[in-house]
């Protein structure tokens, strides 16, 4: 009788290693969330972390992980932007040394969406003098050079 004891809980226990207990939404929706965000695909990452804290509202796991997470992507699109005025501002000082005037101007015509207050009016009233600038049509053999298609942006 001991013997047969012995057989039976080790097949039990085999039996129960042997199976895996699925996964439940919650909990393969976070490990999703975990493994997008280790990829820096912060944005199936937040579906996943959404849909975890659908299956547990109030969940605290979810909740940080969704913060978290919302935090990358916002500092990723403020990174983004920045690098996008620096290529701007970089492109304007080269097209203003070279005294590429139309490069000048349609480089102050992009960055005024950027800029906002006292910077977005300095760079409006550089615009207007610009103008005149272009119709004086000074220094007219620079332009176009800077912002041509032969010379890309940086």
């Amino acid at each position: 009788l001991g013997l047969s004891m012995g057989l039976f809980g080790t097949a039990a226990t085999a039996q129960t290693e042997a199976v895996e207990p699925a996964e439940d939404a919650y909990t393969r929706a976070m490990n999703l969330g975990y493994a997008y965000t280790n990829e820096f695909d912060y944005q199936t990452a937040l579906i996943n972390f959404r849909r975890a804290l659908e299956e547990r509202p109030d969940d605290a796991y979810a909740t940080i992980a969704i913060a978290n997470v919302e935090y990358y992507i916002e500092r990723n699109r403020i990174a983004k932007l920045q690098a996008e005025i620096d290529t701007l501002q970089a492109r304007l000082n080269l097209a203003a040394q070279t005294k590429d005037w139309v490069c000048v101007t349609a480089t102050v015509d992009d960055l005024i969406p950027y800029a906002d207050g006292l910077e977005r009016a300095r760079l409006i009233g550089y615009r207007s003098q610009l103008t005149g600038v272009l119709e004086s049509r000074t220094d007219i053999e620079f332009w176009s050079t800077v912002c041509s298609p032969e010379q890309p942006l940086m």
